[in-house]
């Protein structure tokens, strides 16, 4: 049945074969995103990629950008400092996306409580925050993991082939 239901929890069963997928228009990544949430194509928080809005304040933006060469300690090591110079603890432990290793942290921020999840897949570096109020996040948070197994990154895409130079033009006999 994919007439929807009491929420995303009862929905989760079949999204898969109800819900449209998202595709970045840049090919960088694509997901499943919650049901009846809806995408925000100029978000505020302007770092994202893709920014999704749910009820009750609830919301999952996401950024892929390309990996100048990181790896994941090296990930791990610019996170850890991050949380030192805003002197935040952020829970953090190494999670999976689908089969990508990554950082998961979890922090109160403000007046909602936020999960990132932090992964390398080749050119990429891919950034994933939910963020839901207190009294709502750990009934959430579950379903909100299950759906990012949906998520599939991609790549960067190639440079355009740069045009050939123009060649001079052969000159005509009739020019001397």
């Amino acid at each position: 049945d994919c007439s929807g239901g009491a929420g995303i929890q009862a929905d989760i069963k079949t999204i898969s074969a109800c819900d449209a997928r998202y595709a970045d228009p840049s090919g960088l990544f694509s997901l499943v995103p919650p049901r009846g949430w809806v995408r925000v194509k100029k978000p505020v928080r302007g770092m994202f990629n893709a920014y999704f809005r749910g009820p009750y304040g609830m919301d999952l933006g996401i950024q892929a950008v390309e990996n100048r060469g990181a790896t994941f300690d090296s990930l791990v090591s610019r996170l850890k400092l991050v949380e030192r110079n805003l002197a935040a603890d952020t829970h953090m432990e190494i999670a999976y996306v689908g089969p990508h290793r990554a950082v998961r942290r979890t922090a109160q921020l403000f007046k909602n409580k936020v999960l990132t999840l932090d992964f390398l897949t080749g050119d990429l570096a891919h950034h994933i925050q939910f963020a839901a109020p207190p009294e709502l996040f750990d009934e959430y948070e579950p379903v909100i993991l299950r759906l990012l197994g949906t998520y599939e990154p991609g790549t960067l895409l190639p440079p355009a082939a740069a045009p050939a130079p123009e060649e001079a033009p052969t000159p005509s006999p009739l020019d001397t």
